[in-house]
């Protein structure tokens, strides 16, 4: 394993330590404090909340505010309430790259994927009906979930600004959130990221926070300052 690739790893777990303990302060900050929606922003950033899974996949929850859910792209393809094609990607400096698309039915997947040293897809499908292949299929989709402590960097805080233009993508009624750690406040930065790391891009989200349209560059830096790796990531979920 490269350098960079180490060092990036280790950073994805630094990041993730961090962010918990930035949640604890923040959490002790407001005990006193009558504003909810503090109390809402660190409660949201656990994407593997129960309430937050079972509403999305149920399709009720409604926010002004959701922020972004990655857990309910999982339960869209879990359990798909509608036609769609779907389609995430990653790309990286230090030569990873990969590429996963399906278009999903409630009752069938026909889907492809493409990773580092592989010229060609490797198609797979799979039908309600059979359970097994259903599963199998499933496992070819959750790339998606290493983002997850990228975007819990970003979400529900300064970094990520609510947008007007939302309006219909892909088929979906949206919020549109700009995203950019340049507007961390002193103590996100500094709890957050090291210097020279930045997260810049775009995201679409429905009412329960299922981004349709995901456009988000990263980038991590080593102690010294050198850059250790870009990353770039576009995930997109298309109603038929």
């Amino acid at each position: 394993m490269s350098q960079p690739r180490e060092y990036a790893i280790a950073r994805q777990i630094y990041r993730t330590i961090a962010l918990h303990a930035m949640a604890a302060i923040l959490m002790v900050a407001s005990a006193c404090s009558s504003n909810s929606r503090s109390r809402l922003a660190v409660g949201n950033n656990s994407e593997s909340g129960a309430s937050s899974t079972k509403n999305s996949a149920a399709g009720k929850h409604s926010d002004p505010d959701p922020g972004i859910v990655l857990n309910c792209v999982y339960d869209h393809i879990q359990n798909p309430p509608e036609s769609f094609s779907y389609s995430y990607a990653k790309d990286s400096s230090t030569d990873e790259h990969l590429i996963e698309e399906a278009d999903i039915t409630p009752q069938s997947i026909d889907g492809r994927y493409r990773n580092v040293g592989n010229d060609h897809a490797t198609a797979f499908q799979a039908t309600r009906t059979d359970p097994s292949a259903w599963s199998t299929a499933l496992v070819h989709l959750t790339a998606i979930s290493g983002m997850s402590s990228t975007i819990a960097i970003v979400n529900h805080n300064s970094a990520m600004k609510r947008e007007s233009d939302g309006g219909t993508v892909n088929g979906y009624d949206t919020i549109h959130y700009s995203i950019d750690t340049a507007r961390f406040e002193a103590m996100e930065r500094k709890m957050l990221l090291s210097p020279g790391d930045a997260e810049k891009g775009d995201a679409w989200v429905t009412s329960e926070g299922c981004p349709v349209k995901l456009v988000l560059d990263s980038e991590l830096h080593r102690r010294d300052g050198s850059l250790a790796e870009k990353l770039h990531y576009e995930e997109s979920m298309v109603r038929k």
